[in-house]
């Protein structure tokens, strides 16, 4: 039975003999939601040619999946916990599913967007009652962590694998092919949630459907205003309208969280420390160090001529040791705390970003391996604390709702890092090529030529129409941005370790299933005791 607090009646959670048989269940859907965000990246052009697409519309393609996984998280969590963890996870699942085949069978770009927003929402649903599931079933700190250890390994492993696996799918079996792999996958997911995970639910919890519409529309409008503005410019008075509507819509979700008497997001969680630091971490590590990840492997392409299945390869090792160091975190955490470990990998994902800011054009492979492992040293070393750290710190019966929170605050933080570190490159990529062609004596309508181009779509859109001198001035240029977004992460890092330790320190071996350190209870306010 699951440690729940003896006030709440909730639904318990029974794992059989061995909480671990839960495990294969909750992580092949996970694997699925995480592939999902890099495998697509290597069908792109195919998907342009096959469905006639602008590079606009094939942006929204990865974006529709990003939008709604991130809008909708929060939501996907706290029906968890009311509704039952295990019926929201297969319903997620079933979606997943369905969505794929929609995808599949799509015939023009904004039909497949459309599938990719439906996919985005069975992941909404599934991932965050993943954790909550295993925050139900191993009552064991220790056991918590090791577990919480083999998700993050397996969400590190499929992310990795994306690139690897879908070049040779999408060579094989066209583009369509990725979407079909998933189905079953999902359907064998299905089979084993059905029978291998226990249900838990929150029956007394309301649905805080204000706070549900408010959520959902204040992060929808936010990531459609960092998503367009790479690309319309942030000066743009659609991109201005929507930051300001979703500043504006969440002021408003926090101020009704503060007053309905079961909120959808606990705002007293955020009074702890150690919550406050986990989530923290783990907004940076996806704005930094993930958002480089996905600029490291244009790099890896446009600059030094890998191909798609090549630049996977390349990373794999690192990602490989992040499958091997997220065990050994999650049994640090659960022993000695995360303080730690979580400090060390934010630390050496700073050194990775500085470490990759050393190398440019012409870089081999034998000089710049060490960035590719500490990639997935750093990794390794810091999703299983901040999950762990985040289950230990709420009560049982809104592990859901905290679920739900600290991962889309990740998927936040990579939508918002590729975002504005993109801009960053972007504008210092610009600046560099119109000065480099300049002192090349470049003719000047060829010189506007190859900055517009730079401007809007990077390096990979502005080659110099095969002129071989303009293209390394071009890829030299796309360095000179690369390093400053990687140099400006680094930092933005570095002083995050410094934050988290701080807050997390001497606080982090406390699990609220012991009543140690429980999260304060938030107080009624007139209205909800009238």
């Amino acid at each position: 039975m699951t440690a729940e607090t003896p006030a709440a009646a909730n639904t318990p959670a029974t794992a059989g003999p061995s909480p671990y048989r839960t495990l294969p269940a909750l992580c092949v859907p996970l694997a699925l939601t995480m592939l999902q965000s890099t495998v697509l990246s290597t069908a792109l052009p195919d998907i342009q040619d096959d469905l006639s697409g602008g590079i606009q519309d094939i942006q929204w393609v990865i974006s529709g999946y990003s939008l709604a996984f991130a809008a909708l998280m929060l939501t996907g969590g706290a029906c968890g916990d009311r509704f039952g963890r295990k019926r929201t996870f297969l319903t997620g699942l079933a979606v997943f599913l369905a969505g794929s085949v929609f995808s599949a069978l799509a015939g023009s770009v904004w039909v497949l967007v459309a599938g990719q927003a439906v996919l985005g929402v069975g992941a909404a649903l599934l991932m965050p009652n993943t954790l909550s599931i295993i925050r139900h079933v191993f009552t064991d700190s220790g056991e918590r962590g090791t577990a919480i250890g083999i998700w993050a390994a397996v969400a590190g492993a499929a992310v990795a694998f994306g690139p690897v696996a879908g070049g040779p799918l999408v060579e094989n079996f066209g583009w369509a092919g990725i979407f079909w792999m998933y189905v079953p996958v999902a359907a064998l997911g299905l089979l084993l949630g059905v029978w291998t995970v226990p249900e838990s639910a929150s029956p007394e919890r309301r649905l805080d459907l204000a706070g549900l519409v408010l959520s959902v529309a204040a992060v929808a409008a936010l990531v459609y205003a960092t998503i367009e503005g790479g690309s319309r410019g942030w000066s743009d008075r659609m991109v201005i309208g929507a930051f300001v509507a979703g500043g504006v819509l969440l002021v408003a979700f926090v101020v009704t969280e503060k007053l309905v008497r079961e909120p959808m997001l606990d705002l007293s969680f955020f009074r702890d420390p150690v919550f406050t630091g986990a989530v923290l971490a783990g907004f940076v590590l996806y704005f930094g160090l993930f958002a480089i990840t996905y600029f490291l492997m244009l790099w890896l392409q446009t600059v030094l001529g890998w191909s798609a299945v090549g630049a996977g390869l390349a990373i794999l090792p690192g990602m490989l040791l992040a499958m091997v160091a997220a065990p050994p975190a999650g049994w640090m955490t659960g022993r000695m705390g995360g303080a730690v470990p979580l400090t060390l990998g934010i630390l050496c994902s700073a050194l990775t970003m500085f470490g990759a800011s050393l190398y440019g054009v012409g870089a081999h492979y034998a000089s710049y391996w060490w960035v590719v492992l500490l990639v997935g040293l750093g990794i390794g070393l810091t999703l299983t604390p901040i999950s762990t750290l985040v289950m230990m710190r709420v009560p049982a019966n809104r592990s859901g709702m905290a679920s739900g929170a600290s991962n889309a605050t990740r998927q936040l933080g990579s939508v918002f890092g590729v975002a504005v570190l993109g801009t960053l490159l972007t504008t210092r990529m610009t600046d560099s090529v119109r000065d480099r062609l300049a002192d090349a004596h470049v003719p000047a309508q060829v010189r506007e030529e190859v900055v517009r181009a730079v401007a809007a779509g990077g390096a990979q859109s502005a080659g110099g129409g095969g002129d071989k001198r303009i293209g390394a001035l071009v890829n030299a240029a796309f360095v000179d941005g690369l390093h400053l977004a990687e140099r400006v992460g680094a930092a933005l890092l570095l002083v995050t370790a410094v934050v988290v330790f701080l807050l997390v320190r001497g606080r982090d071996r406390d699990d609220v299933d012991t009543g140690s350190a429980a999260v304060p209870a938030r107080e009624k306010s007139p209205a909800d005791r009238a």
